[in-house]
């Protein structure tokens, strides 16, 4: 994992230090919403630069297998319409809901259980 000073250049939009305060905020606060079980921050390489996971290996089988499925589904989009990008990824199992969102550089993953409504 990353020190704080490499957050991703979406993430920051002036000045790092209150660019860190704010992430950190932001995570907080979307960790803090109700079923969200964790967030995951990878680098274009997929290494982990941020994980609101206690467990290490989770955030690790998180990374690489939805880092996967984004990059396919990624190059599905472009191989139908070269002129179009995928923007976000969203898998819905009887458990969890996944949503990956990649940017230039870097990849934002949340997971949050399913409610039975």
């Amino acid at each position: 994992m990353r020190s704080d000073n490499s957050w991703p250049s979406f993430l920051i939009m002036s000045g790092e230090k209150q660019a860190t305060n704010e992430v950190e905020a932001t995570l907080s606060r979307i960790s803090a919403q109700p079923g969200v079980l964790g967030v995951v921050i990878l680098s274009n390489d997929g290494d982990v630069v941020r994980t609101t996971f206690e467990d290490q290996e989770l955030s690790s089988k998180y990374a690489t297998l939805v880092s996967q499925f984004t990059s396919m589904s990624r190059a599905s989009v472009r191989d139908i319409d070269p002129t179009n990008d995928l923007r976000f990824v969203r898998i819905r199992s009887q458990k969890h809901e996944i949503i990956a969102i990649p940017e230039a550089g870097y990849q934002f993953i949340a997971v949050q259980a399913m409610n039975d409504q």
